[in-house]
């Protein structure tokens, strides 16, 4: 099957028989409700990081992809069909959070079969405040009235092998990055041959003085047999004049992990612990590794 990537879409074009009945359905697993008027579309499955999945509560950082199968309805021109696609986000207050539009645009239309239609979501959005959120799907056919439509609600959390204990400081969030790989990962299972990070981002409510705040970061990790692998008591040892805050709130930490071949005493503890020096304020983040 040939596949046509454009922007955060991808699209696989089909022809199946026509029906221009208009129809509503509501998934009652995922809150999911679609409509066709003039397009129809009864196969509608969710890839989430390329497992089929039915779920609408997903983990920060997740690649979520919609998957409308034998979509049927598009006007045929000189054998050729001329769909298009849009995608928002919006926030359950009415806030716009992503707008995706005309994200085709087939001047010359496909005449590709099946026809199968892909709209990706990366999970990036804010989740400490327990946001709702409601992704939006249109499909329609440039030719022709034809007009499909998938709403599903849904909410954001952390990783739960993540332990976080926030004491008057706030983040955007916090998660594990393979290097080597770019993506984050989600059961912190670690290859021994591969670089990752665990990243803070979006720190806020330090104390600033003259534009400055003054963290202390430090970094134990260690193995069952309570073995001492990984140790710094302070990251920022040679900041001595602070930190620019404003770097701090809109950017990244983070803190990068490596491990030597050898023997593995599984699980690893990783203790991570961002202090202010100027207040009593502290964000600690532990967890439990597993290295291959």
């Amino acid at each position: 099957m040939k596949k046509i990537i454009i922007k955060s879409v991808i699209i696989v074009l089909v022809f199946s028989a026509c029906n221009f009945s208009k129809s509503i359905n509501k998934d009652l697993v995922t809150g999911a409700t679609s409509k066709g008027d003039g397009l129809s579309c009864n196969d509608i499955s969710i890839q989430i990081n390329g497992k089929i999945e039915k779920r609408n509560t997903f983990t920060f950082g997740e690649n979520v992809n919609f998957v409308f199968n034998n979509i049927s309805g598009f006007k045929q021109e000189n054998g050729k069909a001329y769909p298009e696609i849009s995608m928002l986000v919006i926030k359950k207050e009415n806030q716009m959070v992503l707008s995706q539009l005309n994200l085709l645009n087939l001047i010359e239309g496909t005449n590709l079969s099946p026809l199968q239609l892909r709209a990706n979501l990366i999970i990036n959005f804010p989740y400490q405040n327990n946001e709702k959120y409601e992704v939006k799907i249109t499909i329609w056919d440039t030719k022709g009235d034809g007009k499909f439509t998938y709403n599903m609600p849904f909410t954001i959390k952390g990783n739960e092998n993540l332990k976080i204990k926030a004491t008057a400081i706030s983040y955007q969030s916090i998660f594990l990055w393979n290097e080597n790989k770019s993506h984050m990962i989600f059961d912190n299972k670690m290859n021994a041959k591969e670089k990752y990070a665990l990243v803070l981002e979006g720190i806020d409510g330090l104390k600033v003085e003259n534009g400055k705040v003054f963290p202390e970061l430090s970094l134990m990790l260690t193995d069952a047999k309570g073995n001492i692998i990984i140790a710094n008591k302070n990251l920022y040892s040679n900041l001595p004049n602070g930190l620019d805050a404003t770097k701090l709130t809109t950017g990244q930490i983070p803190i990068v992990l490596t491990f030597n071949d050898g023997e593995f005493f599984n699980p690893y503890h990783l203790n991570v612990v961002l202090k202010d020096t100027k207040s009593d304020k502290s964000l600690i983040i532990e967890t439990e590794l597993e290295i291959e």
